[in-house]
């Protein structure tokens, strides 16, 4: 699968992911948005697609420790990229 970066944050939380920074960061690149996102509340932040158009949103939300060591982050875009992606990692709110 080809990921590739975006300029874009997601709309609002609609799962979660439970992973570290760093199999995130392998997965699909460094954060590439946390300066679009509030910096009060979000210290990293993603947005990707695949070749196919489907779009993915991470982020860090209200953690104030080192980034390296958050392991629960709010996702949001298509469930069906997610999943193929993070697998049982990932969890889609219901």
């Amino acid at each position: 699968m080809n990921i590739t970066p975006i300029r874009e944050t997601g709309d609002g939380r609609t799962g979660a992911l439970k992973l570290d920074y760093n199999s995130i960061c392998a997965m699909v690149g460094n954060p590439n948005v946390t300066d679009m996102d509030d910096e009060d509340k979000v210290i990293a932040s993603w947005g990707f697609q695949d070749e196919t158009g489907k779009k993915g949103f991470i982020w860090c939300y209200k953690y104030y420790g080192d980034v390296e060591e958050c392991e629960y982050w709010s996702t949001d875009g298509d469930s069906e990229l997610l999943t193929k992606l993070f697998g049982k990692n990932f969890e889609g709110d219901r």
